[in-house]
């Protein structure tokens, strides 16, 4: 059976010091034991190999224990639909034969902006359900969205949508005959005319309500944007404030994709924009992106930018001070798996409150702000076209 840490491919210190591991072995390991998961504990120095049913039975404390998961992709899309899956601190996903997507390399021009930009913009319009019907069918009826649904069947969670304008519908109707009406778009793909469009018919449906019905919509998701020029992701050292989590996907050759810090409601992302396209280039671009979602009370459409107040601080820090302040080892580790694993590692309080400051010398201003700034010109422009198409 593979052990991860001992290879000597890795360099490792014994005696519970520092790990720095081999993804090209770790990506090589998940392939041979494709059944099995891998755990590690930095703490303790003890690894293992488990089935998926041996973590699933694991309880919250022994959870706790485990710092390190590195899982193939599709085992992982599987087990975490299981109500009792819990994710450590950092874990490694390596793509497998199951979910590669085989993408045409081309070369073409890509632009970027200096700019951040809202990527994505999802909220619910929550109106009676013959409403809802009625709006649905007149989106169709004005052949704007289209539907894979069999004609004369019911709306019934209906999705409609429209490719080539990244904009989407989905019909829900509760039994308290409240339609949940579910709209998504990508502010900076879709045709804002479009949108006008779109909204014009909910208008002509609801009639006087229609701003009502609008302005206290609720907002369901927002993300934000911004593209990078010259960095790999691979060497883009962040933390999201208040996160004990980070995942990074590998391929299955070990190369990093994409880094994430956080979980579910508010997440923060890294990943080669030009990889996930399929477009070749000599020079990288990197896309940060953050993601709101599940927030903690509803919020109206009309108040859509208190969205804003749910970001957790995102930190940048200089590559050159870490590698200058940092012991060698500590260095690498947080290089590779993250501020997370690299604190998993630290044995005493003392090392704890040395890392604290280090992170504080090494932050890189108010990258957070960065990233939103813009965004809020276009929330505005969006809320404007909403309220009075």
């Amino acid at each position: 059976m593979s052990d991860i840490s001992s290879n000597p491919y890795n360099i490792v210190v014994n005696g519970h010091e520092k790990y720095v591991f081999n993804f090209k072995h770790i990506a090589k390991s998940i392939k041979d034991e494709d059944k099995l998961i891998y755990i590690f504990s930095f703490s303790t120095g003890e690894e293992n190999w488990i089935n998926e049913c041996e973590y699933i039975e694991k309880n919250k404390e022994e959870i706790k224990d485990i710092d390190l998961m590195a899982i193939s992709n599709s085992k992982h899309k599987k087990l975490r639909k299981h109500e009792n899956f819990k994710h450590p601190g950092t874990t490694l996903i390596i793509e497998d034969k199951a979910t590669r997507k085989r993408k045409r390399l081309f070369k073409v021009a890509y632009e970027v902006g200096k700019k951040s930009f809202l990527d994505k913009f999802s909220f619910s319009i929550n109106i009676n359900e013959s409403l809802g019907e009625e709006f649905i069918k007149e989106l169709l009826k004005s052949k704007l969205y289209t539907t894979k649904r069999v004609v004369n069947s019911g709306f019934y969670k209906c999705r409609i949508s429209n490719k080539n304008e990244f904009a989407s519908f989905e019909f829900l109707p509760t039994k308290s005959n409240i339609s949940y009406v579910k709209c998504t778009f990508n502010p900076s793909k879709t045709d804002l005319n479009f949108i006008r469009s779109t909204f014009l018919l909910l208008k002509s449906v609801c009639g006087k309500d229609y701003e009502r019905v609008i302005r206290t919509s609720s907002l369901l998701r927002v993300d934000c944007a911004l593209d990078i020029k010259g960095v790999k992701a691979k060497n883009c050292h962040l933390n999201l404030s208040g996160s004990r989590h980070t995942t990074i996907y590998l391929s299955s050759e070990g190369i990093v994709e994409t880094k994430v810090y956080g979980r579910t409601g508010k997440r923060f992302q890294v990943y080669d924009k030009l990889c996930e396209q399929g477009i070749k280039s000599k020079e990288p671009v990197t896309r940060y992106e953050i993601q709101l979602k599940k927030f903690n009370k509803k919020i109206d459409l009309e108040s859509a930018f208190d969205a804003f107040n749910a970001i957790p601080n995102v930190r940048r820090y200089s590559c050159k001070k870490l590698k200058l302040k940092l012991k060698k080892l500590d260095y690498y580790l947080l290089k590779q798996l993250g501020v997370t694993a690299l604190r998993s590692s630290l044995q005493t309080d003392n090392e704890k409150r040395n890392l604290r400051r280090i992170l504080e010398v090494a932050e890189k201003g108010e990258f957070g702000e960065r990233l939103i700034g813009s965004t809020r010109k276009e929330l505005r422009t969006i809320q404007e076209l909403l309220f009075n198409p």
